[in-house]
């Protein structure tokens, strides 16, 4: 594609992805007032970085007598190229690598106005200045060279690649580990305030029904000495005998709820 061979395309993805983490490191190096190791992977290759060159090699090159359209298509790729990456990234491996969620002008945190704009600056100067250092180093290599590095180049790149995806998979283990401890914490939070309210609903109705019971001591006398009285005094008081009954009832039926929903 283009005159280059499948193995020197290979080659140009390798030197792209070392450029890129070269200048993402640094950036946040400097940021960070440290150094910082920028990617996922061990080794100083960041492969965004090298499919981002070679997808826009093969956008601009066709195009490489418009800057213009070369600035615009290269912009759009990249950032097409960057959201489907960071989405695939964060559903494979649950893991966030970038994030511009505090940036204007950004979409599900993924890509963001300023960095597109930087791509498409990126691609003009990827596709007339740095590729023609890179295309003269790769066509000067031998056949056999160019075999053996990109052979060995991918043997550490996939050995990097499975080691830091089982790092990914086995950090997710560790954080469902963390996430089912603090369901299980809430869970018993939950069953020991509920017990807490519970024992306190005991007392509140021990308390009811000791007042009831007063209550109805005191009423049972009550009524007693009325009924006593009332009715020696009217002896064919029927009516008022039956009602002052009714009313005892009453009260022992309350005391018996009460006792049943202690109870439940």
């Amino acid at each position: 594609m283009y005159g280059y061979s499948f193995f020197q395309w290979v080659m140009f993805f390798y030197i792209y992805c070392f450029v890129g983490w070269c200048i993402e490191s640094t950036i946040v190096s400097i940021e960070n007032k440290k150094p910082v190791n920028r990617g996922f992977l061990r080794g100083p290759y960041l492969p965004i970085y090298g499919f981002g060159a070679v997808f826009v090699l093969m956008i601009s090159l066709p195009l490489k007598d418009n800057p213009v359209l070369v600035y615009f298509c290269s912009m759009i790729g990249c950032t097409i190229l960057e959201y489907f990456t960071g989405w695939a990234m964060e559903k494979t491996l649950k893991m966030k690598y970038w994030d511009y969620s505090d940036m204007k002008f950004n979409f599900h945190g993924r890509i963001c106005l300023t960095t597109s704009l930087f791509w498409g600056f990126l691609a003009i100067f990827l596709t007339y200045v740095l590729h023609d250092a890179v295309e003269y180093i790769v066509l000067a290599m031998s056949i056999p060279a160019l075999y053996f590095s990109g052979g060995f180049i991918t043997c550490l790149v996939v050995s990097d690649l499975v080691y830091a995806i089982k790092i990914a998979l086995d950090m997710n283990k560790i954080l469902a580990k963390i996430s089912q401890v603090r369901e299980d914490i809430s869970e018993a939070r939950r069953e020991l305030s509920e017990k807490i309210n519970s024992n306190e609903r005991v007392i509140q109705l021990n308390e009811k029904i000791e007042k009831l019971k007063a209550f109805s001591d005191q009423k049972e006398k009550s009524l007693g000495f009325f009924k006593r009285d009332y009715i020696n005094a009217h002896p064919t008081a029927k009516f008022s005998n039956v009602k002052l009954n009714e009313a005892w009832k009453e009260v022992k039926e309350k005391i018996e709820e009460t006792r049943k929903s202690k109870k439940s």
